[in-house]
């Protein structure tokens, strides 16, 4: 082991409390409509799923590939 200078970090008291998104990008994979509007089950980056509404997602103009799961049902 070699000697190194300590980094001395610096505390952001400025940035505690502070509110904030993160963009991710998502892919739905349950979407429901009722008289309300439409919810979206959504499947974060990092495999996460949850509801949220449609008014939250920002869409692509493309379908994600990898999202094509079978959920059981078949269309004629």
């Amino acid at each position: 082991m070699g000697w190194h200078k300590s980094i001395k970090t610096k505390v952001r008291t400025d940035l505690i409390q502070r509110t904030g998104a993160i963009k991710q990008k998502i892919t739905i994979v349950d979407a429901k409509e009722s008289y309300h509007g439409v919810d979206v089950k959504v499947r974060g980056f990092r495999g996460e799923e949850y509801w949220t509404t449609l008014d939250e997602v920002d869409l692509d103009n493309e379908k994600d590939p990898a999202g094509t799961e079978s959920s059981g049902e078949t269309r004629d």
